[in-house]
């Protein structure tokens, strides 16, 4: 009778260890996703990823997350090159714990990009280059964090409510703030079926996929050298469909009012350098002459 009260002592002490160690497990697992979504920015672009937070619902079987921030490269102005609002998804306890996550779908909102160009040189190359070592493995790539084994399978991914904005800080003549306006970016089939891609190649998917369409849609806001550049840098990683991922995007009315505003206040810029121009060879006519003396 000892004996089995031992082992039914020892069988409920277990039964109270797995308990609390699946309540510890999902105490952290905001921040374990977290983690993962850092890291795998962090390693996929090359600089530094943060995330505000995650928050999991385990029982609801939504996930959100919120203020993904990419840092921009050394050297230039802005403080973010790529930020995102928030973003949700539904998924299932199970799932995250497997090693294969099943995503049915996923949507990301309010996403801003920075696009500079300063001293001959551009954030987005550093960023592009970054994704190229990733996608070739090259000796130089950094190493892949921890936790990178987990793998994803998104059906849907929408991302909703693009801004990528266009810093020209070495352009002579000041032709204010350029904006691509991109209504949505609707990609399916990321990941293979079975197989899944970490969430380093999920990062890198979605920021090309949000330059290819500003690229494809930039012609008249976009200057023509950057824009060439820009399409340039993308083309050296080839397609996205070759990855059996789908895109297709819907820009809407707002773009073509960005574009006759880009092309209004080009002109206007011109002409007032023009006049600036006039105005500084007419004040060195008349001190040449002496047009200028009382």
């Amino acid at each position: 009778m000892k004996l089995v009260k031992r082992l039914v002592m020892v069988g409920v002490i277990l039964v109270v260890l797995v308990i609390i160690g699946a309540f510890v497990g999902l105490y952290y697992i905001n921040d374990l996703v977290k983690v993962g979504v850092e890291k795998g920015g962090t390693y996929a672009m090359g600089v530094k990823t943060s995330l505000g937070s995650a928050d999991v619902g385990v029982f609801s079987g939504k996930a959100g997350l919120k203020d993904l921030g990419v840092a921009n490269p050394d050297g230039f102005k802005g403080g973010q090159f790529f930020t995102l609002g928030g973003a949700g998804v539904e998924v299932s306890l199970s799932s995250l714990r497997s090693d294969i996550v099943e995503v049915p779908r996923l949507e990301l909102s309010t996403v801003r990009v920075s696009l500079e160009k300063k001293d001959g040189k551009t954030n987005y190359k550093v960023i592009l280059d970054n994704l190229a070592k990733l996608k070739t493995g090259k000796a130089d790539q950094p190493q892949q964090p921890a936790g990178e084994g987990k793998k994803f399978v998104v059906k849907v991914l929408d991302i909703k409510d693009v801004r990528v904005s266009v810093d020209m800080l070495d352009s002579p003549i000041p032709v204010g703030s350029i904006v691509v306006p991109i209504e949505q970016i609707h990609l399916t089939d990321l990941g293979p079926a079975g197989k899944g891609l970490p969430m380093s190649d999920i990062v890198a998917i979605v920021v090309r996929a949000v330059l290819a369409t500003a690229a494809e849609n930039g012609n008249g806001l976009i200057p023509a050298d950057m824009l060439g550049d820009l399409q340039g840098q993308l083309a050296s990683l080839g397609n996205l469909d070759q990855l059996g991922v789908k895109v297709n995007a819907v820009v809407g009315k707002e773009l073509a009012g960005a574009v006759d505003k880009a092309k209004a206040e080009a002109d206007k810029a011109v002409n007032k350098a023009k006049d600036e121009v006039g105005k500084q060879l007419d004040k060195g006519i008349k001190d040449i002459f002496g047009g200028g003396k009382k």
